[in-house]
């Protein structure tokens, strides 16, 4: 078995290669799954909220339907998502990219709840698209740097 030790740290083994972890553990690919998270979430406890039953000022009548349990295990999911992310990726690149999330709940909502999008909504996806491309493309040079 070789080993190496460093003079002032712990013993590092040099038998094995590290681990490969799979395209699914790329923290890119976890903001984008973490995007699609939240839309999902958001159109189920929208859904979930809209077929309550009675009447509620507080909204727990919601938590009768199965759409609105969906809908909060996917927001589980996605906030497991993010502390992956967050351990991987500086905070200001990571929050500037799942920002996503403003432009895919009105264009899901848009889809497949059939809710209006207005104009200034259109030019508002618009401009937060431009501005994630552009954050993107500055993060994929830097990366083609290191």
């Amino acid at each position: 078995m070789a080993e190496d030790v460093a003079a002032d740290g712990p013993t590092i083994r040099t038998d094995r290669p590290a681990p490969r972890r799979g395209w699914f553990f790329n923290p890119y690919v976890q903001i984008v799954a973490g995007a699609l998270l939240v839309t999902a979430s958001e159109l189920l406890l929208k859904e979930g909220a809209s077929v309550a039953p009675g009447a509620s000022w507080t909204g727990l009548n919601a938590l009768a339907s199965a759409w609105t349990w969906g809908g909060i295990v996917t927001y589980v999911l996605s906030f497991v998502s993010w502390l992956y992310v967050l351990r991987h990726l500086p905070l200001g690149v990571a929050f500037a990219l799942i920002n996503a999330v403003h432009v895919l709940v009105p264009l899901a909502s848009w889809a497949f709840l059939h809710e209006a999008v207005s104009g200034r909504r259109w030019t508002g996806i618009g401009l937060v698209l431009a501005g994630i491309v552009m954050i993107a493309g500055n993060v994929a040079k830097a990366e083609e740097r290191l």
